[in-house]
C-alpha cells in the first residue's frame, strides 16, 4: 500500500474552506428559503445533496492531507463529520419560524456526502492502481 505524506499547510486550507462553507450553510439556513425552491419540485433536495457533497469533499481534503490516505478512516470521518453538521443544520432550522426540520433534507445531506466520497474513493483507488501498475 502506498504511503502518503501529510501536507499540513494544504490541510489547513481545506479546514479553513470547510469552516467557511459550514458558515455559509448556517447563514443560508437562517434565511427564508429562496422562492425558486418552492416552485421547482425537489430542488431543495438537490441543493442539500450538492451543498453537503461539497462539504464532504472539503473535509476529505483536510483528512487526506493530514495523512490518512484513501483507506476507510479517510472516508468514514468526513461522512461522520458531515452527518453531524447536517443534523445540527436541521436542528438549527427549528429556531427559524420560516424553516423546519426535514428528515428528507438530512437524507439528501448524507447521500450527497456519501456519493461524493465514494466517487473520490474510486478515483483515488484507480489512480493508485495505475501509478503502481497494479492489475485490476
Amino acid at each position: 500500500m502506498a504511503h502518503f505524506e501529510s501536507n499540513r499547510n494544504l490541510a489547513m486550507v481545506f479546514i479553513a474552506l470547510s469552516i467557511a462553507w459550514i458558515a455559509i450553510l448556517f447563514i443560508e439556513s437562517s434565511q427564508p428559503p429562496a422562492a425558486i425552491m418552492g416552485e421547482v419540485s425537489g430542488l431543495d433536495k438537490v441543493a442539500h445533496f450538492l451543498a453537503f457533497g461539497v462539504l464532504a469533499l472539503l473535509v476529505f481534503g483536510a483528512s487526506f492531507n493530514l495523512g490518512l490516505g484513501w483507506h476507510l478512516p479517510a472516508f468514514f470521518m468526513p461522512l461522520l463529520i458531515v452527518t453531524v453538521i447536517g443534523v445540527a443544520d436541521e436542528l438549527y432550522q427549528l429556531s427559524n419560524p420560516s424553516r423546519a426540520f426535514e428528515v428528507l433534507d438530512l437524507v439528501a445531506d448524507i447521500s450527497g456526502a456519501f456519493i461524493c466520497l465514494y466517487i473520490c474513493k474510486l478515483i483515488f483507488k484507480s489512480r493508485l492502481m495505475r501509478r503502481f501498475n497494479f492489475s485490476k
